[in-house]
């Protein structure tokens, strides 16, 4: 049975292949945007990311909501993922479900070990990775139905299905990308599975 979903930074590089797998699998789709025009058809809704009042009614009737919003400018320190993913937890009703896509410094590398914690971790990432951290250290705690997505580097690239998963931990890989496209496959194959809640995925190419 297909799903009505809404997406979130859908105009980015995992917003668009992300709304691309989900027309593939038959849900149907809408968009949360400023702009009036979208390159597949779905239906848009156009408002900005801190109206409150517009995205209660946006995200209404939608039994999942996408969150794949980010600071595209690594060097710019305004978090955009914790303040819409704390705002998009409050509003989601419990019949709903949110998943949002972070980055794999939440998931850990041992039974004692952040990645995000890890030595030599790149500098240019710190301010994406403190956004992430806000968001899932505020809203793991909350009883709602919520999945945080945790790809490392993310790179253009089409579904091909080539990569590995693993709850809580990053997947022990060779690899150190995810392809934008192996990113919306996983997330429609959960939307469709509902294997996980209240938890994290990692994800990188196999």
């Amino acid at each position: 049975m297909s799903k009505k979903v809404i997406v979130f930074g859908a105009t980015g590089l995992m917003g668009k292949q992300i709304v691309k797998e989900n027309l593939k699998s038959g849900n149907k789709v809408s968009v949360y945007i400023r702009q009036n025009e979208y390159p597949e058809n779905v239906t848009i809704i156009t408002g900005e990311l801190n109206d409150e009042n517009k995205i209660t009614e946006a995200i209404k009737g939608f039994n999942v909501i996408v969150s794949a919003v980010g600071n595209r400018n690594y060097e710019d320190p305004t978090m955009v993922v914790a303040p819409v993913g704390k705002l998009l937890a409050k509003l989601v009703l419990d019949n709903q479900r949110l998943i949002i896509v972070g980055g794999s410094g939440l998931t850990l590398q041992d039974s004692k070990t952040l990645r995000r914690d890890l030595a030599g971790q790149p500098e240019f990432l710190k301010n994406q990775r403190a956004d992430h951290w806000e968001a899932y250290t505020n809203i793991a705690p909350l009883d709602i139905n919520y999945l945080f997505i945790c790809p490392t580097m993310v790179v253009e690239g089409d579904a091909d299905g080539n990569y590995l998963s693993q709850e809580n931990y990053f997947p022990k890989s060779e690899a150190k990308q995810i392809s934008a496209g192996n990113v919306g496959h996983f997330i429609v194959k959960e939307i469709i599975e509902n294997k996980f809640n209240k938890t994290r995925i990692g994800l990188v190419n196999s």
